[in-house]
Order: C-alpha cells, then sequence, then structure tokens
C-alpha cells in the first residue's frame, strides 16, 4: 500500500491511497488542474482513479468531488444530492472495494455526516480528519494499523492568540471541531502498535499551527508517554506540497 496527501488543510484536502491496481481518492477540495498535476509528480494519472470517497460535505473537501462521474463516489449519507442508495456507506459497515477493504467511522463535526476510514489490503491505513474528539468505539477499530493520517489542526493557545472571533475559536475546540496537537499525540500513542510504521499530521491550521510546533507537541507526549517511535517515521502533510507514505517506487 502506498499513499499520498496531494493537498491538507483549510484550502482543500485531497488524498490518493493505491494498492495493487486499485486507487481511492479521498476528498476533492482542490481544482482538476492542481489534482491531475499533484498526482503525475508522484507518478500517477486520472485513469488510475478507481472510487473517489468524500469524507463530509465542507467546501475544503467536496468542492470538486462531481468532477468525478457518479458512478465512482461514495460517501455517508446526506453528503451529496440524489446519491444512489448502493454509493450510501453506513457508519460502522465495512465495505469491499476490489481487493481493499474499507471500514467506515463517524466522526464528530458540524457537517451533515462526517466520516474517516480504516483501509485495509495488504496493509492497513486509517484516514482522519475533521473530528472534535474520537469515541471510545473508534480508538477500538483503529489500533496497530501500518499508517495513520490523522488530524493535527491547532495549538490551543496559538488559537486563542488569534484575530478569529470568540465564537469561531469555540466551534474549532468543541466537540464538533477539530483536534489540537497534543489531543492527536496522546491518541497516537494509546492507538499505535508494533505494526505502525508511519504517522501523517494533517489538516493543519495555516493561522494557529505551525509544522514545526505539531511535531514538537508530539515528540513531547510521545517523550513523556515514553514512546520508542522513530521520529522520522512522523511527517507532517502540507497545504502546497505532496506527502507521501507506505511503499512506493514513483
Amino acid at each position: 500500500m502506498e499513499f499520498h496527501v496531494l493537498a491538507s488543510g483549510s484550502k482543500g484536502n485531497a488524498t490518493f491511497v493505491y494498492e495493487n491496481g486499485t486507487g481511492i481518492l479521498i476528498d476533492c477540495g482542490i481544482s482538476r488542474k492542481q489534482l491531475l498535476y499533484r498526482l503525475n509528480e508522484v507518478g500517477f494519472n486520472e485513469s488510475d482513479i478507481t472510487y473517489v470517497f468524500l469524507t463530509h460535505d465542507h467546501y475544503d473537501h467536496s468542492k470538486n468531488i462531481h468532477i468525478f462521474e457518479d458512478k465512482m463516489i461514495y460517501s455517508a449519507r446526506g453528503n451529496i444530492e440524489k446519491m444512489d442508495e448502493e454509493h450510501i456507506l453506513e457508519p460502522f459497515q465495512t465495505y469491499h472495494f476490489n481487493q481493499l477493504s474499507v471500514e467506515v467511522l463517524p466522526l464528530s463535526h458540524d457537517a451533515t455526516n462526517t466520516v474517516g476510514f480504516v483501509i485495509r489490503g495488504d496493509e492497513s491505513l486509517l484516514y482522519m480528519t475533521d473530528t472534535g474528539f474520537v469515541s471510545v468505539k473508534n480508538r477500538e477499530l483503529i489500533g496497530n494499523l501500518n499508517y495513520y493520517i490523522i488530524e493535527a489542526n491547532h495549538d490551543i493557545e496559538m488559537l486563542m492568540n488569534t484575530r478569529r472571533p470568540l465564537y469561531l475559536k469555540n466551534r474549532i475546540l468543541g466537540d464538533e471541531g477539530h483536534l489540537c496537537n497534543e489531543y492527536s499525540a496522546r491518541l497516537m500513542c494509546e492507538v499505535i502498535g508494533e505494526d505502525t510504521k508511519e504517522i501523517v499530521l494533517a489538516h493543519l491550521s495555516q493561522e494557529a499551527n505551525t509544522k514545526e510546533l505539531a511535531l514538537k507537541t508530539y515528540y513531547e507526549v510521545f517523550d513523556e508517554k515514553h514512546m520508542s517511535f522513530d521520529r522520522n517515521n512522523i511527517k507532517v502533510a502540507s497545504q502546497v506540497d505532496v506527502v507521501s507514505g507506505g511503499k512506493y517506487e514513483h
């Protein structure tokens, strides 16, 4: 399995997961031109996209989802108007897409019906962003995976020092908002295991976080918890640069 976070952040999100001829695009919040350019950077093109998953209906994830044929698109109920019933993904259900299985995780976010995914094939991957907290049930389902793409949206102090209105700060901090760096790091300490190879921190706020601060928080929490995970295998997704992981040769 290989994965490529093509874009991550409030200006647009898209991630491509590929294994043995099956390509899954998660979200399309960037332009078609940017999508194809970034896919090409890592050796793929539009024909390599077999299925398209939409996590939720916020614009930075869904903006260009309809450049794809309806028969390719899957999402939770209500995220796309007039979606065929067989393309609706129900929470806590597992679906099969060629040789890959996909388990749907309901998340807590102020959108219509936000979901994350555990994708399993030869290896396993979690994709989870845009959630205010992670439930006990979800924690039980994401243990000891090979790869994690997990939200680390903000540093709380940095967020509170922005010029954003208080209602927006409270929204981000709330149970239907976003995960902060420390919550994300402590979650990973709880769920990663001996099979875990890489962690990618995703959906960083441009105003309320930095790559350096997110990594610093992770290192501090991992040290506190005496985690022996290799720091070189903790990466940070970008709004402008592709961040890749897994077994890829492109």
